[in-house]
């Protein structure tokens, strides 16, 4: 719909229709209703702006308004009115917030137009820098209010620091990061009115550890594999090709770590496994053969010597061939 989104200055979108659609949408046309409906989801311009199909990963596949960065063809929360809204006024109960608290977001919206309508006034929060990959933005609030031509509203939104939370994978439970976050309001995910900081007391995560058992799908980045069951508990990691890797962030290894401890299967055909330190293609500090197990899901351990693996590093596992990980650590 890129012609007519640059062509057409307005159009009507139903989904589900009923009894009453035509007599709801001719009161819309012939301006006898204010319409405020908003989209749940984004539109993108092409199918070419996505991965493929059964690729469910949004961060890395850049999907839905929270973590995609190109131009949309309409943007989630997107709507259109008869009349205007103009936000002024945007402030917060407090400035610092610590992760037990919360705050109250306000803005006086006003209906600057000739009728009356209704606005939805959504409330976006972004996290400023952390440990992992957050969203851009993330709808924490919405209401829709009905304003007369000339009347204005303040709105408010309770925000608690525990919304901010996200899952600290290197210790398995919620954690509220310390930092600043970026608050603003407007009529869609593409329209910031206004905006402010608000800072936030929590915790600040700290440095991965190998030395106790470490699932391996709890990593922080991956090329090239997938998630699997591990039929003695719990999940595996695959490969989806000949090669492929997982990668744990800002680890502190410590001093005098001597050996790599994995439990493996080898499948049918067996593999590699390939320590190296800050890239994928770095210098490998330990190398294994993993021999055939003798079927899938079949599961044995090795332990293999490490080589100059110390202080604090991204350490990524490459896998080669048919092998599967499902826990490993560090000894020393």
């Amino acid at each position: 719909m890129n012609w007519e989104k640059e062509h057409v200055p307005a159009m009507l979108f139903t989904s589900h229709a009923g009894q009453e659609l035509g007599h709801a949408v001719a009161d819309v046309l012939y301006g006898n209703y204010n319409p405020a409906g908003r989209l749940n989801t984004t539109w993108y311009k092409s199918v070419s702006q996505l991965p493929e199909l059964m690729d469910y990963d949004i961060i890395k596949g850049r999907r839905t308004y929270q973590y995609f960065d190109g131009e949309v063809l309409y943007p989630f929360g997107h709507g259109l009115s008869y009349t205007q809204f103009a936000y002024d006024d945007l402030s917060l109960s407090n400035s610092t917030v610590d992760a037990d608290g919360s705050v109250t977001v306000s803005v006086k919206v006003s209906n600057i137009g000739k009728m009356g309508g209704d606005e939805v006034v959504q409330l976006y929060v972004r996290a400023n820098s952390s440990r992992v990959v957050r969203p851009l933005k993330t709808l924490k609030g919405f209401q829709r209010i009905h304003l007369e031509a000339g009347v204005s509203q303040i709105v408010s939104f309770e925000l608690k620091a525990s919304e901010l939370a996200i899952w600290d994978v290197t210790r398995e439970r919620y954690c509220v990061e310390s930092g600043e976050y970026t608050i603003w309001v407007g009529p869609s995910s593409e329209i910031v009115k206004l905006s402010t900081v608000l800072k936030v007391e929590g915790e600040i995560v700290p440095p991965r550890s190998l030395h106790e058992l470490v699932k391996a799908v709890n990593y922080d980045d991956y090329s090239g594999v997938y998630i699997d069951e591990c039929r003695e508990g719990g999940e595996s990691i695959a490969l989806r090709q000949e090669e492929g890797w997982i990668a744990f962030h800002d680890v502190d290894l410590g001093e005098d770590n001597s050996l790599l401890e994995a439990r493996v299967s080898g499948n049918i055909k067996g593999g590699e496994i390939i320590v190296t330190l800050d890239r994928p293609d770095g210098p490998a500090v330990s190398s294994c053969k993993v021999l055939a197990t003798g079927g899938h899901q079949a599961w044995t351990t090795v332990r293999v010597p490490l080589e100059q693996c110390t202080g604090r590093h991204d350490v990524y596992l490459t896998l080669k061939g048919e092998v599967q990980v499902s826990r490993f650590r560090i000894v020393n």
